[in-house]
């Protein structure tokens, strides 16, 4: 990835100053302890404070750090071929329901900007669907059909739209939007900030005794409602959780290019790589600046993120005429089995502990979403998507089911897979500075990292602390990642991103050399 001048860094986080927090050093109260500071996370405290909750915050690492931050933005109820889909293993008046919560939360997120004079960027465009096979076409005229049928705001078109390169048809979605995720949450913080919510950043939460959560460090936070928004649910409900999700990486890419596609537009290529492609406005280039996004793949697939990333940049140059390579980064998403996400109770014997999760890969819409339906949750009031996104609602069909439930075979596989490789032996392997390979240590597989700074090796467990899985090393991140539900770990062994909450054993060498 060298050849982007910026590796591993979205341009959200480059191009936004966000404040800093501490961490949690002693035991407190708090009416609403939200945990997770990504956009689903800050919106639940943004509502509850704003009908005067005492509202505490806090992430295991800094906030808005994670998905968020390596988003596309693309503010959609435009989703794929989903409608059609919902239509066929649903009903007609839930693809209605879905696509009105999905519309009221992008008119929620422009009214809360504008109510607050928040400058994030937000701007309304279309969403374009198109397919490039003529093979696909007919998908697209099936999803254009349950527009029709639900009186979604669309409209079918072949190649008649004005782009950049060849299409074989186009679905658009009026009336849907983008913004810089992390200027409009800048904004949402300076509101917290007013209304005293608390937020503390490397603050872990580990288990849940009742009304108190306590913390990797010892400490315990008391209170009357829990929101868990921590991307994967850190906590469990009878393994509900943890056999519901699949994790999908993307990966982004930034570049400026010659031969823009318009700027109302706001693209998704349904068939190949999937390409997404946007504007970003007000970036300070000579020439137009785009971000692309696709490639993705299922955690167990591991593939590498820079090969991933160089197919994506060469799909990308096939459709545009690009220049300058700013940034690169990936993200991961969780997957549903009937691609609606899970807001509302956690479980279904506590009415003060409620979730949001599975967004599919539209957490900006859903993450404000949440935030509308677990505040009228709170206040007792009923909300009319509650019911159809509620995380015990019935599913699916069958065969949807049992491609879900696959993920424990799969997790499976690639532990097989794992187990017939060979490794080299831990006094053997030759690794340069900044490099972490995985190495047998006796009968044992363990997880090795060079230090750039030191002459130290630091030799970690190579088992995820969450079910067990194997961890592969992410060389481009310096991350060692769980295949199966996503955890991942610093070189370090220290926890980045869970469901995991306990940090890998760690021992640290050190060499002559």
């Amino acid at each position: 990835m060298s050849e982007f001048k910026h590796d591993n860094i979205s341009i959200w986080s480059d191009t936004a100053e966000l404040p800093s927090y501490p961490k949690l050093e002693n035991d407190i109260e708090t009416e609403v302890l939200v945990v997770g500071a990504g956009i689903t996370g800050l919106m639940n405290a943004y509502q509850l404070a704003m009908k005067g909750y005492k509202v505490t915050v806090i992430d295991t690492d800094y906030i808005l750090g994670g998905t968020t931050a390596n988003t596309t933005a693309r503010i959609m109820a435009q989703q794929g071929m989903l409608y059609s889909q919902l239509i066929k293993q649903k009903d007609k008046e839930t693809a209605r329901l879905y696509y009105d919560s999905q519309m009221e939360a992008i008119a929620e997120m422009e009214a809360i900007g504008r109510k607050h004079n928040i400058d994030g960027d937000f701007r309304r465009v279309d969403g374009v669907m198109y397919v490039e096979e003529d093979a696909s076409v007919s998908e697209l005229e099936k999803e254009a059909e349950a527009y029709k049928e639900l009186g979604i705001d669309g409209t079918l078109l072949k190649k008649e739209l004005d782009l950049p390169f060849e299409t074989a048809a186009e679905l658009i979605m009026r009336n849907q939007a983008e913004f810089h995720p992390l200027k409009y949450l800048k904004g949402i913080l300076e509101v917290l900030a007013e209304k005293d919510v608390s937020i503390y950043e490397h603050t872990r939460g580990k288990s849940l005794d009742g009304d108190t959560l306590a913390t990797n460090d010892g400490n315990s936070i008391h209170f009357r409602h829990l929101i868990i928004a921590t991307h994967f649910p850190f906590l469990d409900y009878q393994g509900f959780y943890f056999n519901s999700f699949k994790i999908n990486r993307s990966y982004g890419l930034v570049v400026t290019t010659s031969t823009p596609p318009p700027e109302n537009v706001s693209l998704g290529g349904q068939d190949g790589p999937s390409l997404t492609t946007r504007h970003i406005m007000g970036a300070d280039n000579e020439l137009p600046t785009l971000l692309f996004g696709g490639m993705g793949h299922m955690s167990y697939m591991e593939k590498d993120m820079v090969d991933q990333l160089e197919k994506l940049r060469l799909y990308a140059d096939q459709k545009t005429t690009n220049h300058e390579r700013l940034y690169a980064y990936r993200a991961q998403d969780l997957m549903t089995v009937d691609s609606m996400p899970y807001i509302g109770y956690f479980d279904t014997d506590r009415d003060n502990v409620f979730v949001a999760a599975g967004f599919n890969k539209y957490g900006m819409t859903n993450g404000v979403l949440s935030s509308m339906i677990i505040s009228d949750l709170i206040e007792g009031k009923d909300n009319r998507y509650h019911e159809m996104l509620s995380p015990h609602r019935s599913k699916g069909l069958l065969h949807q089911l049992k491609d879900q439930g696959t993920t424990p075979l799969e997790s499976m596989g690639v532990e097989a897979k794992n187990m017939l490789k060979s490794y080299p032996s831990m006094d053997e392997v030759d690794l340069s500075a900044g490099e972490g390979a995985v190495v047998r240590d006796g009968m044992m597989k363990k997880g090795l990292y060079k230090d750039e700074d030191s002459n130290e090796y630091y030799v970690v467990d190579n088992r995820c602390t969450h079910m067990g899985c194997s961890l592969s090393w992410n060389q481009s991140d310096r991350t060692w990642d769980c295949p199966c539900h996503g955890s991942r770990f610093n070189f370090k062994g220290n926890v980045i991103e869970g469901p995991a909450t306990t940090d890998l054993d760690v021992e640290v060498k050190r060499t002559n050399d």
